[in-house]
């Protein structure tokens, strides 16, 4: 079943965005009228409300079309069933591939639920709600293994803690996992997610994060445009880190039209990986816009870099982005800078076909 909004008259409530909106209410028995009540503060307490739904009836979702209005300012979000859509045939038919197909999971699903920005209060509210599904729901107890809904536990992550400062490397501490659990299929988390979680636990040491803090004031005082800001995460440990000088700034302001985005150095002494936002100047030579520590590869720390570089060039967006192709900094790309032209970087295709395809010639 599903309505909008706009057929449905009455008064809209707040939801705190942090689940307790599902929690005080029966999600068995919710009506889509219920659902169209609801306003939040922001869109992403709404995604979080409708994962934590989905976590309840059994489905997994994603982020899906986003709509601006005439001065780019996103004002719809549509969060939609994991399962909506069709893969492209192009790539069902593709034989040549060394890799064997994904499974196809995308079946067409139509669930949604759509918000829209409200004038003048800047709340968020639902305008659309479809709870209709046209594949199977996953069992309560099979929900966890769900992509929208992994997450690795307080528990799990004290158990990789302890067996990680006794040496043991992440591979093995997976393998422990398995076998505890009966399986590689019972576990709710990849290898991946382990290796994130560690670079979270490897935070900067106090004095290292003081020396960096008390450089970049120092900085600020004699260039005056100098831009850096922080944020810490559980722990008040240093998580992200993003700054950009005057000059640095100055040669955005000409040279911005085309930005690479490279995170592939992370060979430091906290294996964090340092994202570099570069261009070329009218020289052909390279000039560096601004860098980035970031805690780990994930979508959530690449939004928030680019936000803080986006309000440190003034709000201009560049018109392309050239990128290595990671998939967290591609939807970063998507929700940051929705307008712009997201590329590969030539370097990494030639590498990659070199090392692949093994014919000079075709290089």
């Amino acid at each position: 079943m599903g309505i909008d909004a706009e057929e449905e008259k009455g008064e809209h409530h707040d939801c705190g965005g942090d689940g307790s909106c599902v929690g005080s209410m029966d999600v068995d028995g919710m009506r889509v009228e219920d659902v169209l009540l609801m306003e939040f503060n922001t869109s992403e307490e709404a995604r979080e409300f409708y994962n934590n739904y989905s976590r309840i009836k059994g489905f997994s979702t994603r982020l899906g079309r986003k709509v601006q209005n005439s001065a780019s300012v996103i004002v719809r979000y549509t969060f939609v069933c994991n399962r909506e859509g069709f893969r492209e045939k192009k790539y069902l038919e593709m034989t040549n591939r060394k890799k064997e197909h994904k499974v196809v999971t995308r079946c067409g699903c139509v669930a949604e639920m759509r918000i829209k920005k409200k004038v003048g209060s800047g709340k968020w509210y639902v305008s659309r709600f479809v709870d209709e599904h046209n594949h199977e729901l996953v069992p309560g107890k099979f929900v966890n293994y769900l992509r929208s809904h992994q997450k690795i536990s307080d528990v799990e992550v004290a158990h990789l803690t302890s067996m990680r400062e006794i040496g043991i490397g992440i591979p093995k501490i997976y393998e422990s996992f398995a076998a505890q659990l009966g399986g590689f299929n019972l576990v709710n988390f990849t290898k991946q997610d382990m290796y994130n979680e560690v670079r979270k636990q490897r935070a900067l040491q106090d004095g290292d994060v003081n020396a960096v803090i008390r450089f970049l004031e120092g900085v600020s005082r004699v260039d005056g445009r100098m831009f850096w800001r922080h944020r810490v995460g559980p722990g008040e440990h240093l998580c992200d880190l993003f700054w950009s000088d005057g000059r640095s700034q100055y040669d955005y302001g000409i040279f911005g039209d085309v930005l690479a985005f490279d995170a592939t150095y992370g060979r430091n002494k906290y294996n964090l990986p340092v994202v570099v936002f570069s261009g070329v100047n009218h020289h052909n030579q390279t000039c560096v816009f601004g860098a980035a520590l970031v805690s780990c590869e994930s979508q959530e720390s690449y939004i928030w870099v680019l936000e803080m570089f986006l309000e440190c060039m003034g709000g201009k967006v560049p018109l392309s982005v050239i990128t290595d192709g990671d998939p967290a900094m591609r939807i970063a790309i998507q929700r940051v800078f929705p307008n712009a032209h997201h590329r590969l970087c030539a370097w990494h295709l030639l590498r990659n076909a070199t090392t692949n395809i093994c014919d000079p010639q075709f290089t």
